[in-house]
C-alpha cells in the first residue's frame, strides 16, 4: 500500500465480497482501513463484479450493506446487477432490478455516514442507461453515482461506447454530485471520462496488465517481450531494461510492471489535471485522439457532446493558457465555440447602435498590439476582424480571451476549417447589409488560408 501511495494515490477500492470470503469476522473487526494498511480514503464494492463473471454472490444485499458499514468503508455500493455486454432482454432484467434493490436500500442507507454509491446500468443500450440514470436522480438518499459495466468494452477497445454511456448518464445525473466509472483505468480513456463528468475512476488493469507481462503506455498496451526499450522514466524504467524484466522471477517483474502501470495512469490524471487548470482539456482530447484509432473513433463523436461540455466548463478559472487549434476536431472546442456564440451576439448589438453606414472586415494577421484595438473603436468605419475557428470578430471584442491568444497553423488548414470561416464570414455580411450596411472584405492573396477563405 505503500507503493500504491506513492504512485500518486490517495484513494483505493477495495472488495467488500471478497474481503467477506477470505477474512469474514476479522475484516470487520479491524475495519477495512486496518487490514489494507491504508489511512486514505477507501472505497468499496459489493460485489457485483463477481455476479458478472460468475453469475452470483452468497449475500444478501442487506448483508452486504451491513459488512461494509462494520468495515468503515468511506465509500460504498449497494449490491447492484451489472449488465454487462449481454442480450437486450438481460439488460433490462439487470436495469429493473438494480433499480428494485436501489428503492429497497434506502432504509439500509439512509442516514448512514458513509457516501453510498447508486449504480448506473445498461450497458451498450443507451436508452436503457438513461433510464436507470433518471431513475437514480430521483433517489436523493444516494450521495454518489457509479456508471457500471464499461469492462468488457474498455478490454475490446470499444471506448466509444463507454463515452456514449457517460454522456447519456451525465445528462440525467444531478450535476453537484459526484460520478464513478467503474472499471476505467486505461490512459487514453481518462481524459474524455474526465470531460464528460466523470470525477473518480477504479481498475485492476494495472495488476492484471502485469500478471500477463503486458507493459501499459499513454498510447497502448505492449507485451514486455516485444519492447527493446522502455518508453517511460518512472522509477522502474529508470531502473531496469526490458531485458531484465524479461529475466526476472515472474512474481517480481509482476509487482515491477505493476508499479510502472500505476505510475504511467498516475501521470495520465496528473496530465488531465494541469490540462483543465490551463483550460486546454479539449486540446489534450486532440492530442490523445491521435495515439490510437480507438480515440479517434471517440473524438470524432465529441462533437456531439459540445452543448453538454460548454455548460460544463468554467469562464475564466485557473491558469489561462493560449488556445492551440489543429483542425476539424478543434471546431468544436467549446472556448472557441462559446467566443463565437458571444463575438455573433455583439455583432448583433453593435450594428443595431450603429444604424447602419460603413464596415470593413479584415484578416486578424497579423495580430494587433494590445491597446491597438481601443484606438480602433469609433472611427467612420465599423471594424470587423476574421479568423480560422473563431469566425467573425467585432472590433470591440478584439482582445478578449481568446481572439488574440491563439494558436493555429498558418497553411494546410482543412477545408471543413476554411469553409467554417467563409460560411460565418457570409452569415455576419448578409446581418450587416440588412442593418444597412456596406461592406468590404479585405484579404492578402499571399496567405493561403486567407485566399481560400475569399
Amino acid at each position: 500500500m505503500e507503493e500504491v501511495r506513492a504512485a500518486g494515490f490517495g484513494q483505493v477500492i477495495t472488495n467488500a465480497y471478497l474481503l467477506w470470503k477470505r477474512f469474514g469476522r476479522e475484516a470487520a473487526e479491524k475495519g477495512v482501513h486496518g487490514i489494507l494498511g491504508f489511512q486514505g480514503v477507501v472505497m468499496t464494492d459489493s460485489g457485483a463484479y463477481q455476479i458478472l463473471e460468475y453469475g452470483g454472490v452468497e449475500l444478501s444485499q442487506e448483508e452486504a450493506i451491513e459488512y461494509q458499514k462494520r468495515l468503515g468503508s468511506d465509500i460504498a455500493v449497494i449490491l447492484d446487477i451489472p449488465t454487462g455486454d449481454v442480450g437486450r432482454r438481460e439488460a433490462e432484467e439487470s436495469v429493473r432490478e438494480t433499480i428494485r434493490r436501489a428503492v429497497e436500500a434506502r432504509g439500509m442507507i439512509e442516514g448512514d455516514e458513509r457516501i453510498w454509491v447508486y449504480p448506473v446500468q445498461g450497458g451498450r443500450y443507451f436508452d436503457l442507461v438513461e433510464e436507470s440514470a433518471r431513475v437514480g436522480s430521483r433517489l436523493g438518499y444516494y450521495r454518489m453515482y457509479g456508471i457500471g459495466s464499461p469492462t468488457v468494452f474498455l478490454e475490446r477497445y470499444m471506448y466509444h461506447v463507454v463515452v456514449e454511456a457517460v454522456y447519456r448518464a451525465k445528462k440525467h445525473l444531478p450535476w453537484g454530485r459526484p460520478v464513478h466509472l467503474f472499471g476505467a483505468g486505461h490512459p487514453l480513456v481518462l481524459p474524455y471520462a474526465v470531460a464528460l463528468g466523470v470525477d473518480t475512476f477504479d481498475s485492476a488493469s494495472y495488476i492484471l496488465y502485469a500478471r500477463e507481462g503486458r507493459y501499459i503506455t499513454e498510447h497502448g498496451v505492449y507485451r514486455i517481450e516485444d519492447l527493446d526499450y522502455l518508453p517511460c522514466s518512472c522509477p522502474v524504467c529508470s531502473r531496469y531494461t526490458p531485458q531484465e524484466l524479461r529475466e526476472m522471477d515472474r512474481g517480481e517483474r509482476t509487482r515491477l510492471l505493476a508499479l510502472h502501470n500505476l505510475y504511467v495512469i498516475a501521470a495520465s490524471l496528473r496530465r488531465v489535471k494541469q490540462a483543465i487548470r490551463e483550460g486546454r482539456l479539449w486540446e489534450l482530447l486532440e492530442e490523445t485522439s491521435r495515439k490510437h484509432p480507438s480515440t479517434a473513433r471517440v473524438m470524432a463523436r465529441m462533437g456531439r457532446y459540445v452543448d453538454m461540455l460548454e455548460r460544463g466548463s468554467a469562464r475564466g478559472r485557473g491558469v489561462v493558457r493560449g488556445v492551440r487549434a489543429y483542425g476539424v476536431e478543434s471546431l468544436s472546442n467549446p472556448r472557441l465555440r462559446r467566443f463565437y456564440g458571444d463575438a455573433a451576439r455583439l455583432v448583433e448589438a453593435v450594428a443595431e447602435r450603429w444604424g447602419g453606414g460603413r464596415a470593413v472586415l479584415k484578416p486578424l494577421d497579423p495580430k494587433p498590439e494590445p491597446g491597438e484595438c481601443e484606438s480602433m473603436v469609433g472611427g467612420e468605419e465599423w471594424i470587423l476582424f476574421y479568423q480560422p475557428f473563431l469566425g467573425v470578430i467585432p472590433v470591440e471584442a478584439c482582445g478578449a480571451y481568446p481572439s488574440l491568444q491563439m494558436d493555429y497553423p498558418q497553411e494546410g488548414l482543412p477545408e471543413e476549417v476554411i469553409e467554417d470561416l467563409a460560411s460565418k464570414i457570409v452569415s455576419t455580411v448578409s446581418t450587416l447589409r440588412a442593418r444597412g450596411f456596406q461592406v468590404r472584405l479585405e484579404y492578402c492573396g499571399r496567405v493561403e488560408w486567407q485566399a481560400r477563405t475569399v
